[in-house]
C-alpha cells in the first residue's frame, strides 16, 4: 500500500512546493442545481464551454468532526471528447483524480489517479469507486459516467495532515479534458496525453448538492 505521505513527499520533491490550503469563497458560485433523471439525485453541476458537465452529489448530513463522507460524481461529455477528469482538491497534484473515457460505443471506463507532477498520473488505490449503472451510458452524442466514491471528500494521512471538502463553504474544484483518446481504452491504467482544456469552477455543494436519504438512494442504483 502506498501511504499518502509518500505521495505528498514525491510531489513536493518534484515541484518544490506543498499542497495549498483549500480556498473558501463568498461570491457567486459557477455551479448550478441539476436534478438527474437517471438517478434521482440532486447535483451541483458545472458545464464547460465544450459541453462537458461535471456534477457532484453529497449526503444531507455531514459529520461535524472529521468530514469523511461518500460522494457521487457524474461526468457527461460529447463523444468526441477523448477523456475527462475531475480533481477533488481543485488542482492537479496529490489529491484524488477521477478520470473517465468511452471504450467503444457501449462501455465507459473509470480510472482512479493521483498526480505526483505535471505528467500522466499513475493509479491511486486510496479512493474506492463503484460505478452506478443507472447513470452510466453512451448514446450517439454523449457518454456519461456516474460513480460513488469513498475517499474523495478527505485525503492525506497523519504525517502530512488531511485535506477535506467542507460543504459549509463554496469549494474550488477542477477539471480537465482532452480531444484525444487514451492509449488503451479498455485498460483503466492506460496512459494518456496532456489535456486540451482545464478549469477551476467554484461549486456550492452545501446549498446545491445535498441529498436526503443519500445512502438508501445510492444503494438502489
Amino acid at each position: 500500500m502506498v501511504l499518502f505521505s509518500e505521495v505528498a513527499a514525491r510531489a513536493a520533491a518534484f515541484l518544490g512546493l506543498v499542497a495549498p490550503a483549500r480556498r473558501q469563497f463568498s461570491f457567486e458560485p459557477d455551479s448550478s442545481v441539476y436534478q438527474d433523471p437517471d438517478t434521482g439525485l440532486t447535483f451541483s453541476s458545472y458545464t464547460s464551454d465544450r459541453g462537458v458537465s461535471f456534477r457532484v452529489a453529497i449526503p444531507e448530513d455531514i459529520p461535524a468532526g472529521d468530514k469523511v463522507f461518500d460522494t457521487v460524481l457524474q461526468i457527461q461529455a460529447p463523444v468526441d471528447i477523448g477523456w475527462a477528469g475531475f480533481a477533488w482538491g481543485g488542482h492537479m497534484v496529490y489529491n484524488p483524480l477521477s478520470i473517465a473515457w468511452a471504450n467503444g460505443t457501449s462501455n465507459v471506463v473509470l480510472s482512479s489517479r493521483i498526480a505526483y507532477g505535471y505528467y500522466s498520473p499513475p493509479e491511486y488505490p486510496l479512493a474506492e469507486y463503484k460505478v452506478l449503472k443507472a447513470g452510466t451510458h453512451i448514446n450517439a452524442t454523449h457518454w456519461q459516467l456516474t460513480t460513488l466514491c469513498k475517499g474523495c471528500s478527505r485525503w492525506g494521512d497523519e504525517d502530512i495532515g488531511y485535506t477535506e471538502i467542507d460543504p459549509e463553504y463554496d469549494s474550488t474544484l477542477a477539471y480537465a479534458y482532452s480531444d484525444y483518446p487514451v492509449d488503451e481504452p479498455s485498460d483503466p491504467s492506460s496512459t494518456f496525453g496532456i489535456h486540451d482544456s482545464l478549469g477551476h469552477p467554484v461549486f456550492a455543494l452545501g446549498t446545491q448538492a445535498r441529498n436526503a436519504d443519500f445512502e438508501a438512494k445510492v444503494a438502489t442504483l
